[in-house]
């Protein structure tokens, strides 16, 4: 932990930045290209690129960005979704972090899509909730940074072709329910999941795939981040976890991009009930699929895959015990 803290009370009361910009594009178009990491990678601020952008769109959902500017300086920000309303409005708390990590600012970023006809009035207004003497800069050139992304915002969506097939829909799917027997307690089963070291044993893509990146945070608010590369591209998995009951129950949601391209959105909940045998496992999930990626029933063949693997990686532990 750095030794050395911003006092986010330093500075307070810094006015409210309002933006509005009639845009030639229908309101479905421009909320993608705000949803979307690849394309919201594409309209950083003149001369500015993004060589992180990190994006799961649903409420409690996870951003994290990294701004390279041309000096080749990262300003990383992180934040999460407070509202997503598509393709109405976006509600998000962002930070902008220091070259240790700690907050210099905190803003609320309100931003609204209202159609008028095929265009689109974007309203983008920016609450600062925090801030300290460190950020003062950075504060005053909040201003002239939005209007130079939503300028670039502007030419991206005038290259973009304006067809209804371009505007692609999402698919809603069904609930899926598997059930899975387990000749282990339920704490030993609930470890295999709570665990970092456990959990990259079983939870891992099949045949050719090979991880990229891993993290865990098992926690009430906490994140997970999975990702790995096929013969064909990447994948990556992305969670955030809600509900957690030790040995009992585990509620988290989860993105899934491929290509990065953003594929769905899912609510999982797992349960471990006790039985004279060890555990019954019950894995519920809803979600949307994004894209024309419709294959729900590839999504529960996945899953259940990985409790095939979970089953070995159990046998395995205990067999070398």
């Amino acid at each position: 932990m750095s030794a050395r803290k911003n006092n986010p009370t330093e500075l307070r009361g810094a006015p409210d930045l309002l933006l509005t910009r009639l845009l030639n594009a229908p309101r479905e178009l421009v909320f993608k290209a705000w949803t979307d990491p690849e394309q919201l990678r594409q309209w950083c601020p003149q001369e500015f690129t993004n060589p992180v952008c990190e994006l799961s769109p649903h409420p409690g959902g996870a951003i994290r960005i990294d701004m390279r500017a041309p000096d080749g300086t990262i300003y990383p920000m992180t934040g999460t979704y407070q509202e997503v309303v598509a393709p109405e409005r976006l509600v998000f708390r962002s930070a902008a972090l220091d070259a240790h990590g700690e907050p210099l600012f905190e803003v609320l970023h309100s931003v609204t899509f209202a159609a008028e006809g095929q265009k689109t009035r974007l309203t983008v207004r920016a609450h600062v909730l925090n801030t300290t003497a460190a950020a003062a800069p950075h504060l005053r050139g909040a201003e002239q940074g939005w209007s130079q992304s939503l300028d670039r915002l502007d030419g991206h969506l005038n290259r973009m072709p304006r067809t209804a097939a371009a505007i692609r829909r999402s698919t809603q799917h069904g609930t899926f329910v598997i059930e899975r027997a387990f000749s282990f307690a339920p704490a030993v089963v609930f470890a295999a999941w709570a665990d970092p070291v456990a959990k990259a044993r079983w939870f891992v893509g099949p045949g050719t795939w090979r991880p990229l990146a891993r993290e865990l945070d098992f926690r009430i608010g906490g994140h997970e981040h999975v990702s790995g590369q096929w013969p064909g591209g990447t994948s990556a998995f992305s969670c955030s976890y809600h509900d957690i009951v030790p040995d009992e129950r585990i509620v988290y949601t989860y993105d899934m991009h491929l290509n990065e391209c953003h594929i769905s959105v899912s609510l999982a909940t797992v349960e471990f009930k006790a039985e004279s045998a060890g555990t019954l496992l019950i894995i519920t999930e809803q979600g949307v699929f994004l894209d024309g990626y419709d294959d729900a029933g590839s999504r529960e063949k996945g899953t259940r895959v990985l409790l095939d693997q979970l089953d070995a990686a159990l046998r395995g532990e205990a067999s070398a015990s």
